[in-house]
């Protein structure tokens, strides 16, 4: 897995987005394993809306 960090500094996340984002992939990993590798719906629409909610506070335009 590559990660690119420009793209998300340039967009404002600072150390405590990046150790979110690492949590979030810590528990699809989790979730993928636990599953044998079918993961968790519930788990993933989860982190998906709060990806979002993410992204929302940090827009890649400010005037969008």
């Amino acid at each position: 897995m590559r990660l690119g960090s420009p793209a998300a500094t340039t967009r404002g996340l600072r150390e405590a987005e990046f150790r979110q984002v690492g949590r979030w992939i810590i528990e699809v990993v989790d979730s993928l394993r636990a599953t044998q590798g079918q993961g968790d719906p519930a788990t993933e629409a989860r982190i998906a809306h709060e990806v979002q909610a993410l992204c929302s506070r940090f827009p890649i335009y400010q005037e969008m």
